[in-house]
């Protein structure tokens, strides 16, 4: 809509746009009373998806939890980790481990270039240095294209698909493969060439069908890695690897020592605080969730602070709006009945939990229950000592309070949460949700169209002010005229 140029008062000298501004005023009010209808629904569509997003984090935290490694987590140590260190598996027992002695760590199969005496570099038939441009071909008659090669990884002679073309550089490519099973390296200043498997133990290989091939880098053809060689509990044992798990508990070899030397002990038990401190943080979003909920449902409303219209900001401080939105946006959620069910859903869900263990039947025996001060609105305090007791001593009990999938208290709060969130997001919808998809939007929606058919009638009606004005101005400033005519007409009489 474009607004016409307007010239008032010339004629009359009253004041028209203060008098056009305060008609205005008053024929704005259903409008300004729309506009703070949809600021409240705004700011409540705000109020209901911040108790949504805390529902949804409390719903990950519960859905994280149920996790058996959150309750059977373990701590390993080691008494001397420089030469043997340890990690223990959730499922891993109370163990208990001694190493006396580790007579071998577990090696790959590795060759290298040993030149002989007097020779520095490695050379080809004709006596030239090899680099890796230089053609297989040349290595002293070499064939590359029946040239195979066996690691660990093929277990059989492999051929490499080289060709007469193929150089030194092809062949590392090829051995650098990531199904070769081996990684090797040339070194550009003298020749060398030393080949590594990737795996350790007597089964890793390292084989050449030519040593044609071998015999010009001086390397050994055909050799094999080694075991790692020790003892635990008086038992002698061999493995292929240095990492070694034995009842779900990890263990690595770092270095050898004989019997001689003082024994490493290895000892798992429970995480005892690593637990604590999971069951914590899911008690500690519990309590944030219900002191927020709390907080909305019986949030005091003051009906006489509506939004502010943008003629009242433009006349107080920020601070003094701020102060005043305040309380306009206290009380929108309160006596909300999908609040008060979801809040009564989730207090009930920590006193019904009754599980059949062997142990405790029942959160408030582990030191979780909820506390004697009324007002506290439900939240759950902790024992510490109760719980880390409880955690210490019957970690199955614990465990299956929280996550028996029947009437466990992770598995209702998982259900709970998920049916308050469907109920609120039917009416305030999700972060970044479409307005036509819930109620609330669909409101807003209407709001708006009414606004905009409001101000197009509001323009309509200042503009049919403007005009009656300008055509009183019109017939003064004729008056006028007329009365300036007669003036001089009856003193020119004279």
């Amino acid at each position: 809509m474009t607004t016409p140029i307007r010239f008032g008062g010339l004629a009359s000298g009253i004041d028209t746009d203060s008098i056009i501004k305060q008609l205005m005023t008053v024929e704005r009010i259903p409008v300004d009373r729309l506009e703070q209808k949809k600021q409240l629904t705004t700011w409540k569509v705000d109020a209901f998806r911040e108790v949504n997003r805390s529902l949804l984090a409390l719903r990950n935290n519960a859905v994280d939890l149920t996790l058996s490694k959150n309750f059977y987590a373990r701590i390993a140590t080691s008494s001397d980790e420089s030469r043997v260190s340890v990690s223990a598996t959730p499922s891993a027992g109370n163990t208990s481990i001694q190493i006396t002695e580790v007579t071998a760590l577990a090696k790959s199969a590795s060759t290298y270039s040993v030149m002989p005496n007097g020779v520095t570099e490695v050379v080809d038939q004709n006596n030239v240095k090899v680099t890796k441009d230089t053609k297989l071909v040349d290595l002293n008659g070499v064939s590359p294209s029946t040239l195979s090669f066996k690691s660990s990884e093929s277990g059989t002679l492999v051929s490499l698909n080289l060709t007469d073309t193929s150089t030194v550089g092809d062949l590392l490519n090829k051995l650098n493969a990531k199904d070769s099973g081996v990684s090797a390296f040339f070194d550009d200043a003298t020749g060398k060439l030393s080949i590594t498997s990737r795996q350790t133990g007597t089964d890793a290989t390292i084989e050449f069908n030519d040593t044609t091939i071998t015999d010009a880098f001086y390397l050994t053809n055909g050799v094999n890695g080694s075991n790692a060689e020790f003892t635990v509990n008086g038992m002698a044992i061999s493995r292929a690897s240095n990492t070694v798990t034995i009842d779900n508990v990890t263990l690595t070899l770092n270095q050898t020592f004989n019997a001689s030397s003082s024994p490493v002990s290895l000892n798992t038990k429970p995480d005892t605080q690593a637990v604590f401190d999971k069951i914590k943080s899911f008690v500690d979003k519990y309590n944030e969730t219900i002191e927020l909920m709390s907080n909305k449902y019986s949030e005091r409303q003051y009906r006489d602070f509506p939004p502010l219209t943008t003629e009242q900001k433009e006349e107080l401080s920020e601070e003094e709006i701020k102060k005043w939105e305040e309380k306009a946006m206290s009380g929108l959620l309160r006596s909300d009945s999908k609040l008060r069910s979801g809040l009564d859903s989730l207090r009930s869900a920590w006193s019904s939990t009754d599980v059949t263990t062997s142990g405790p039947n029942q959160l408030y025996q582990i030191g979780l229950s909820t506390g004697k001060d009324f007002r506290a609105g439900g939240k759950i305090e902790i024992d510490e000592v109760k719980l880390k007791e409880a955690i210490e001593t019957d970690p199955e009990s614990v465990y299956k309070l929280f996550s028996d999938s029947t009437n466990g208290l992770l598995t209702k709060v998982r259900d709970i949460t998920r049916d308050v969130r469907t109920g609120i997001t039917r009416e305030a919808g999700a972060d970044g949700g479409v307005s036509n998809s819930f109620s609330l939007g669909r409101e807003l929606v209407t709001i708006d169209k009414r606004i905009d058919s409001l101000n197009r009638q509001l323009f309509d009606k200042e503009n049919a002010y403007y005009r009656r004005f300008t055509a009183m101005e019109k017939a003064m400033n004729q008056a006028n005229s007329q009365a300036g005519y007669l003036q001089q007409y009856l003193g020119g009489g004279m």
